[in-house]
């Protein structure tokens, strides 16, 4: 019996030792809660450790942003402001399409330190036709549609109803574009359409403004989508008025809403008593009363570099007028007020930046402002 008991005490301690030999150091899970110690884990733990580790880096800290960033970057921008696609001038072009465009787009300094991503679009994503204006355009979405047709105005007739032509260019895809045309200064050669996931079109025709040279053509239609021009101006400070040379004046300008539909506005800027810089905008339909009145307060707008950048933040409340009841709301616009004249009575202003507009439907838009008399 002893024997019996002797050999028995001599398994149970083989197994104990073999069980201490065995002892791995035990790894919680990602709740904490129950404990795992297998080899498998600790094989696949290496692997995934090994595939997520990051590759290192070619690009320096402080270099410029890559291509892929900067794209990513404007449809950001694009999907914040809710606009449904990006515009930008590239500059004046001649000749068939071909490599020699990449170095006249490399050239635009202030576009590329922005968007280098527009000198690498791929050749297939290059679309021609008669003029020399080059222009980028970036829908905000790859699941858009884009449709480029050429347009054609009709002779010896004063009707300038645009006729459509020939399909240039066709994707189911939403990627960036490089677009040649406008033979004229007229009038614009090209329709775009940019088609949404939801099945609403946007149709735009690029062209640069006589009065200013800035993008025009990409808010006229009536979808009630927006574009977003990404151009980079070579900005004259002088330019712009400052907002000193605003105040001491009323400032009118014209909205015509429809064929039947005239709204007059008016902008007062002013020092209050804390020499803060303000405002009061009122608006109503013409030889009519006043809708709404707003008053707040002007900021100087500035640029990444912290220099101002010719524009202004207008923070303005409802605070009286025909629709006012007694409850205020906010409204925020951003604008540049450009000088029209040399005599410093009229003012271009556009609206830019992702603020409000002084109207719905008149997103990044020129109203001309002259300053009343009597």
């Amino acid at each position: 019996m002893k024997k019996i008991l002797s050999m028995l005490m001599a398994f149970v301690m083989i197994l104990s030792f073999a069980a201490c030999g065995n002892d791995e150091p035990q790894k919680e899970n990602e709740g904490g809660d129950i404990p795992i110690s297998t080899d498998k884990f600790k094989e696949d733990e290496s692997k995934e450790n090994e595939e997520n580790e990051p590759e290192p880096s070619e690009t320096p800290e402080n270099e410029p942003v890559t291509l892929d960033q900067s794209y990513a970057d404007l449809i950001e921008n694009l999907s914040w402001g809710e606009a449904v696609c990006g515009v930008a001038y590239v500059g004046f072009v001649e000749g068939p399409f071909g490599d020699g465009y990449r170095a006249i787009i490399e050239e635009q300094k202030e576009l590329m330190e922005w968007y280098p991503f527009v000198a690498d679009i791929p050749a297939e994503q290059f679309v021609e036709t008669d003029g020399y204006d080059l222009y980028c355009i970036v829908p905000t979405s790859l699941d858009c549609s884009v449709k480029v047709e050429e347009v054609s105005m009709p002779e010896n007739t004063e009707a300038w109803e645009p006729i459509i032509g020939e399909v240039i260019y066709e994707s189911e895809t939403g990627e960036p574009i490089l677009l040649k045309c406008n033979e004229s200064d007229i009038f614009t050669n090209v329709l775009v359409t940019i088609t949404t996931p939801d099945g609403v079109e946007k149709k735009i025709s690029p062209y640069l403004s006589l009065m200013d040279g800035s993008l025009a053509g990409i808010n006229e239609d009536e979808s009630g989508l927006s574009a977003l021009d990404f151009t980079r101006y070579e900005i004259n400070l002088d330019d712009f008025y400052t907002f000193d040379e605003l105040v001491g004046s009323e400032w009118m300008a014209y909205y015509y809403y429809d064929d039947e539909t005239t709204y007059i506005m008016s902008l007062e800027f002013f020092y209050n008593d804390y020499e803060q810089k303000c405002v009061e905008f009122w608006y109503g339909l013409e030889n009519s009363d006043i809708d709404e009145i707003f008053t707040g307060t002007v900021y100087e707008n500035y640029d990444d570099e912290g220099e101002w950048d010719g524009g202004y933040t207008l923070d303005m409340s409802l605070t009286g007028g025909l629709f006012f009841n007694g409850e205020s709301y906010g409204h925020i616009c951003s604008y540049k007020f450009q000088k029209a004249d040399e005599e410093g009575d009229e003012a271009f202003a556009t609206h830019y930046g992702m603020e409000s507009p002084f109207f719905m439907g008149t997103e990044y838009q020129t109203f001309y402002f002259f300053q009343a008399k009597g």
